[in-house]
């Protein structure tokens, strides 16, 4: 990322988001930076995409895991909360936010079956251009 911490004052509210998370969830398993941010492309003006891995969402319907994310998240951080078993589904499924974020994404946090099904992922497929297809096999 490079740009200095001067310029990245979401860092810190970044941390205390993930703080007040564990506080209010328990330890989650994977905080996943994604987006322009983590590709090195944000601009001024550009959100931070974080993606929340923790089983405590699994009883949470959709609007309550964004209430929850959102009630403790400061602009301009934009978080997204899903359960292991999802994202195992998500990949699965190639799904392209889910491949974004495990493939090309800044581990924050990670317990190592989460680092694993990303291993998987990048095993398993490529992008080409905006599209994530199965690798070929050789």
């Amino acid at each position: 990322m490079g740009e200095g911490k001067a310029r990245e004052p979401w860092r810190e509210r970044l941390r205390a988001f993930v703080e007040r998370l564990d506080r209010a969830l328990g330890p989650v398993e994977g905080v996943i930076l994604f987006g322009s941010w983590a590709r090195g492309e944000a601009g001024a003006w550009s959100d931070v995409d974080v993606l929340v891995v923790s089983d405590a969402f699994a009883n949470l319907s959709v609007l309550d895991r964004i209430g929850l994310l959102l009630e403790h998240a400061e602009p301009p951080i934009q978080p997204l909360g899903y359960t292991f078993e999802e994202l195992a589904r998500m990949v699965r499924r190639a799904n392209s936010l889910a491949l974004s974020a495990l493939i090309e994404g800044v581990f924050l946090r990670a317990s190592e079956r989460l680092v694993r099904l990303a291993e998987e992922a990048r095993a398993t497929y490529e992008r080409k251009g905006r599209v994530w297809r199965p690798r070929r096999q050789s």
